[in-house]
């Protein structure tokens, strides 16, 4: 009994090292944070996609989040399970998560002409990994599921976002597909106009401005059928915007260029106002000048102009020429972008400010005016 007893008594030590050395292997293959791992959420799982062959759905309301809930920093690749034809687009494929760190990725949805239509199952998953000596190494994931029917008929839509006196405004455009009284975002723009692919069904298009809604239509699309959509309204907003270049009489070399435009308010006053210049030439950084405060902005309209002239002077290029509006501080709105291709050379700016020459001729004819006046009456005090 008793040698039973002991045989018995080092079989369990036996048992009991192996598990030990399981667990051991085990923790260190995969060292996630007894506190939490990759976890992820988002709008990509309430999605319910119906995209037509030849067609994509993306825009800011169709995203992930992943997040870092452990310890340690992570590092994180993305991957995703789709049908033959179809792509699943993400902003980031690859990065680096700090310790109780996360990330937003946008995901779009692109259905080739090839995709055979039906319903499909699509996945996007965040997988941690750390390197080691014999390769990468997974130490967990999180994933996110959502459907997709490919379907093979399909209709077109046309967007423009309007003032109210039907003149195109760059405003935000966004199209919503209604699905089960729920809308579900399948096209988006920032320029004011929009032109997409999309399955038959009801549909929602709005437009923004400084993130208000301006304007909003409903409709619906048939197979094959094409419809054009105008969204007309706005609270502040350029109403008109022109460049006029001006040349140099002599050399003909260009001197100034006068920027005319009309700022529009038909809402309600607003207490500031700031209208800034923003100049790139040949696809450089834009420079910045602050071009009107109007304190406050009245409602109706602000003709203005402004006489522009670049620090160090014009140099031959493709110049952009575009207007933004603050409103409190805030960005609101901006115009459409205005192109001069400047050659030869142009006068110098030397900092003027976008000083016009004709202020400048007008101060020195003061100049000259005063001391005229300053002379003839020295003239007369000497006779005196």
């Amino acid at each position: 009994m008793t040698q039973f007893l002991s045989l018995l008594g080092r079989r369990v030590v036996c048992v009991l090292l192996t598990v030990v050395v399981f667990l051991a292997v085990f923790l260190n293959a995969a060292p996630v944070s007894a506190d939490g791992g990759i976890a992820m959420s988002g709008s990509f799982y309430q999605q319910n996609f119906e995209i037509p062959q030849g067609s994509s759905i993306s825009g800011p309301d169709v995203y992930v989040v992943v997040f870092n809930n452990g310890s340690e920093q992570l590092n994180v690749r993305m991957t995703s399970q789709a049908p033959p034809g179809v792509s699943l687009v993400l902003s980031e494929s690859e990065f680096t998560l700090p310790a109780g760190g996360q990330l937003q990725m946008l995901v779009g949805v692109e259905v080739g002409n090839d995709a055979v239509p039906g319903e499909y199952e699509i996945s996007i998953s965040a997988e941690p990994y750390k390197e080691t000596v014999t390769g990468i190494q997974l130490v967990g994931a999180a994933s996110q599921k959502a459907s997709l029917t490919v379907l093979g008929e399909s209709g077109m839509v046309s967007v423009q976002a309007t003032s109210p006196d039907q003149q195109p405004i760059a405003a935000t455009v966004r199209l919503y597909r209604v699905i089960s009284g729920q809308d579900h975002e399948v096209a988006y723009s920032e320029t004011g106009t929009l032109e997409a692919k999309v399955a038959p069904g009801s549909f929602v298009a709005a437009s923004f401005v400084g993130g208000m809604k301006l304007a909003e239509e409903h409709f619906d699309i048939a197979a094959d059928e094409s419809k054009q959509i105008t969204l007309s309204g706005a609270t502040v907003y350029f109403e008109g915007f022109d460049i006029v270049p001006n040349y140099e009489k002599q050399s003909g070399k260009l001197a100034f260029v006068q920027i005319v435009y009309t700022v529009k308010n038909l809402y309600q006053r607003v207490e500031k106002a700031e209208v800034i210049l923003q100049v790139s030439c040949d696809g450089a950084s834009p420079t910045e000048t602050l071009m009107a405060t109007l304190s406050p902005l009245e409602t109706g309209r602000a003709g203005l102009n402004y006489n522009y002239i670049p620090d160090g002077g014009w140099a031959d290029g493709n110049y952009d020429f575009k207007l933004q509006l603050n409103l409190d501080s805030k960005p609101y709105a901006n115009s459409l972008v205005k192109n001069l291709i400047a050659s030869g050379g142009g006068s110098a700016g030397g900092g003027t400010g976008g000083l016009s020459p004709y202020v400048i001729g007008g101060i020195l004819a003061a100049v000259v005016v005063a001391a005229i006046i300053a002379l003839l009456f020295v003239r007369k005090t000497r006779r005196n």
